[in-house]
């Protein structure tokens, strides 16, 4: 696999995340599948016994998720690393599953929230799929990183530390994220959690692509 071929499959990865992120932020109210810098803050206010997003002292949400997160992130790279290139295929399958379940238990009228922090172990899955290329960390459900090292490259750049454009991977990396937000945002109000079948579908794809590639 070429590494823009690699880049590419994992700008896509990077979109499905942020699809995620959209619909699980406006689902749980104002708490994220993949940003755990932001429910970690809102754990803190929690214990500080001040009220969060929801208007409420919340403490075990957001600890719920950060452990998921936590939980997929260990097994992804569990996975990668003892399973060579097969690995990123496992995970990117278990990450379909998951969206998938919670598709379906939606469907089968199940109760929304319990399904829907499922979603945290997903994101935490994903960011092991995609190795690094170059300087861009691919796949990944964050981009707090990202935005830095685009402005830290951009600086080394103009002193000629780096190479010239090597910084437009990160805004690459995020903008992919965003737009990715942008069609969980429209897919959640227009269809719901039936929206989640849309980065399943992206994913799915990545795995054909990588099959073929590699």
């Amino acid at each position: 696999m070429t590494p823009n071929s690699k880049l590419s499959l994992g700008l896509v990865l990077t979109a499905s995340a942020g699809f995620v992120d959209a619909i699980a932020f406006l689902q749980l109210g104002g708490f994220f599948a993949s940003f755990m810098s932001g429910n970690t803050t809102q754990l803190g206010v929690g214990l500080a016994g001040q009220p969060g997003v929801q208007g409420t002292v919340l403490v075990w949400f957001p600890a719920i998720l950060i452990v998921l997160f936590f939980a997929g992130a260990f097994f992804g790279t569990l996975t990668v690393r003892s399973c060579g290139r097969r690995g990123s295929l496992y995970v990117m399958a278990s990450v379909v599953v998951i969206l998938l379940l919670v598709g379906v238990l939606r469907r089968e009228g199940a109760l929304l929230v319990q399904p829907v922090l499922l979603l945290a172990a997903a994101m935490g899955a994903q960011n092991a799929a995609v190795q690094p290329i170059g300087a861009a960390r691919l796949g990944v459900t964050y981009v707090t990183g990202t935005l830095f090292n685009a402005a830290a490259d951009l600086a080394c750049s103009l002193r000629g530390e780096t190479p010239k454009w090597r910084w437009l991977q990160h805004v690459a990396v995020w903008l992919s994220l965003m737009l990715g937000a942008v069609g969980g945002g429209l897919g959640h109000y227009f269809i719901g959690l039936d929206a989640l079948f849309v980065p399943a579908a992206m994913i799915v794809g990545v795995m054909i692509a990588y099959m073929r590639l590699d």
